[in-house]
């Protein structure tokens, strides 16, 4: 079997030539293609992850949450519910029991929802790198954000005619929006230099995190005026703002009507086209930095995507936050992702060059102590009790910082050194097992909290500690850096002919 690889150049063997160094960047449609790249990041996981918190305004209150039943049933300021906090004692004016929901469904049926979003993306991912191949990057660009949009738009009018409506409808938007992330990639080489394409893919997957940040406080506000608005106001503006870059995005430099002349120079300078690389199957499925890889993405992602998914419900059950506080506070995580960020552009780089003979055991190594400060926060949450809620804040806050700090500067970047000739592929692979957590850890999380007791939520984050170990044991043993004798770029110093095949190792 033959792929297509996209693999981009080593950045410190080019040298742009006098068209180069005196193109701009401002004003440029290499940063309006970025500048729509993060936009559409921003609004991809912006209607991902408000599910999470929507879902409380959507659903009525049941007799089988216990701390909503009992709020109902008093009318006393101090309510007594020994098993939830460690005093025992709950006010009642903190918890908000005020709910907009008004449909019917059940406490299983709400807690796995938001999930059902993952069924559709997973099925996506494996065949969104074929369609753009072959239909080029823009059409799928522009149909999966728009059409994403519409889904979210219908989805209120299906959630009241029935559950099995809404869940088709969300599982439609998953497809849609995992057919967004390679084209979204593959635009990049067309459109940015190769001394920028660092810079402008950092930027532009940044919006993920941006999104993630904004969309808690802004959703929660929305929902104010009926849980129904959010839906309809993030799905109109991604709409417009989807079909409004068919006059913004286009595949090639000849199809950009206002490309000027120097730019199109510039980028034509190191102008590449997809190789067509052997797929070694055999050597691949019995390599053990390939299962380490990808069994790492598997337990990691989720922590991460229970954050994503549960983050608004935990802070309303276990924590006792009221609605209005929840906008902002399931921030938390997502703040420190950012933080996480910002360390690893200023900090990353510069160990890989001081310590590259050591690399292997630096990616360890970081990821071992990233992974384990992350279970020692969790336990902290466990011991934590629902009246400590700035310190499980600030806990949450770390949290997403280790928790990224291992994605982003551990485990993550050794693809392009062990396989870089298929980290498409793998990394594919890896997302599409990822990503089967988003719904799986809904019914997980439905077969231990059935009230809402913090003691309750104790049970999931436990689970998060036994996948964090696993991801520690996995990658501390069996990862490696080290290029591997299958990859065709081993072979280019010794093989004239296959270093014909073969492409540079990138830093992206």
């Amino acid at each position: 079997m033959v792929q297509k690889s996209w693999n981009l150049p080593n950045v410190g063997s080019l040298e742009p030539g006098p068209a180069g160094a005196r193109c701009r960047l401002l004003g440029s449609v290499r940063l309006t293609y970025t500048l729509c790249a993060f936009l559409t990041n921003v609004l991809h996981m912006g209607m991902r992850n408000m599910l999470g918190l929507i879902i409380l305004r959507m659903v009525k209150a049941h007799p089988e949450d216990a701390l909503l039943q009992a709020a109902a049933s008093h009318k006393l300021d101090n309510i007594t519910v020994t098993p939830n906090c460690g005093s025992g004692v709950w006010q009642q004016h903190s918890y908000d029991v005020v709910q907009s929901g008004d449909l019917p469904w059940s406490r299983s049926q709400a807690l796995t929802f938001p999930g059902v979003f993952y069924y559709g993306y997973v099925i996506a991912l494996p065949l969104a790198g074929h369609l753009t191949d072959r239909f080029g990057g823009k059409m799928l660009f522009i149909n999966s954000l728009t059409l994403q949009a519409l889904a979210y738009i219908v989805l209120p009018s299906m959630a009241y005619y029935s559950y099995a409506a809404a869940v088709t409808t969300l599982v439609l938007s998953g497809i849609f929006a995992g057919c967004g992330t390679p084209p979204l990639y593959q635009l990049f080489v067309t459109w940015a230099h190769p001394t920028e394409r660092t810079s402008m893919l950092s930027f532009a997957y940044s919006g993920l995190i941006v999104g993630s940040i904004g969309i808690y406080p802004l959703a929660s506000y929305l929902s104010d005026f009926g849980w129904t608005v959010p839906f309809y106001v993030l799905g109109s503006v991604s709409m417009l703002y989807g079909l409004s870059c068919n006059w913004l995005i286009y595949n090639s430099l000849e199809q950009h009507p206002r490309l000027t002349a120097e730019e199109r120079e510039y980028l034509q300078q190191f102008a590449q086209k997809p190789q067509h690389l052997r797929i070694p199957w055999r050597s691949l499925l019995t390599s053990l930095p390939v299962y380490a890889f990808v069994l790492t993405h598997v337990f990691h992602n989720y922590t991460f995507l229970v954050l994503s998914l549960v983050m608004p419900r935990f802070m309303r059950e276990a924590m006792q936050f009221n609605l209005r506080e929840i906008g902002l506070l399931s921030s938390a995580p997502f703040i420190g992702s950012l933080l996480s960020k910002v360390i690893c552009v200023f900090s990353c780089s510069y160990l890989e060059r001081r310590l590259f003979a050591n690399l292997s055991c630096l990616r360890r190594v970081l990821y071992t102590v990233c992974s384990g400060v992350t279970i020692i926060l969790i336990g902290i949450i466990i011991i934590a009790s629902c009246e400590q809620k700035t310190l499980v804040f600030l806990i949450f806050v770390l949290l997403g910082s280790t928790t990224d700090m291992g994605f982003s500067g551990g485990y993550w970047p050794t693809l392009l050194y062990f396989a870089p000739s298929f980290a498409g592929l793998i990394s594919g692979l890896a997302n599409c097992l990822g990503h089967m957590s988003g719904f799986v850890a809904p019914h997980v999380i439905a077969k231990f909290v059935h009230t809402g007791i913090k003691s309750e939520w104790n049970y999931v984050l436990l689970t998060l500690i036994l996948f964090n170990a696993l991801a520690i044991i996995v990658f501390g043993l069996f990862s490696s850096t080290a290029l591997q004798p299958w990859d065709p770029r081993s072979q280019t110093s010794t093989s004239p002919t296959n270093a014909n095949n073969s492409t540079r190792e990138t830093p992206n």
